[in-house]
């Protein structure tokens, strides 16, 4: 008898054990679609613009303008066309911001740091590969 009981505990616990799973499978399963969805819905992308830490402003990247950001810290003019951002221009002294390629993909930046000034691209295509590790 006493091994039976045995056998009954250890099963429930292996019971217990696949439904946490099952259930964190399907947690991550609902978060992936969620996940999905709200990317689809913001397909083409923003831009967020911000200076010391603190945003700016989200702009669409499918709509084409041309802004003066202005900071205490000097002023930096963002365009964004054709689905892409850059700087066109700036009032820093080494204007490397204006020298990076455009921005589309998601996750990639453009920074000013004499002016704190980050363009982040967020949502939109994801980043192609730039290379491979075997």
């Amino acid at each position: 008898m006493k091994q039976g009981n045995i056998l009954s505990k250890q099963y429930k616990k292996d019971l217990i054990f696949a439904a946490a799973v099952l259930a964190a499978v399907v947690i991550l399963g609902l978060s992936f679609q969620i996940g999905g969805r709200k990317k689809a819905e913001t397909e083409n992308g923003l831009l967020e613009i911000t200076i010391d830490g603190e945003v700016y402003g989200e702009f669409p990247l499918d709509e084409d303008t041309e802004m003066m950001v202005t900071s205490s810290y000097g002023n930096n003019t963002v365009v964004i066309e054709a689905g892409s951002a850059y700087v066109k221009e700036a009032d820093c002294p080494d204007r490397i911001c204006v020298g990076m390629r455009k921005i589309a993909s998601e996750g990639e930046i453009i920074c000013c740091l004499p002016h704190r000034l980050f363009l982040t691209v967020r949502g939109g295509e994801d980043a192609a590969y730039d290379a491979i590790a075997y």
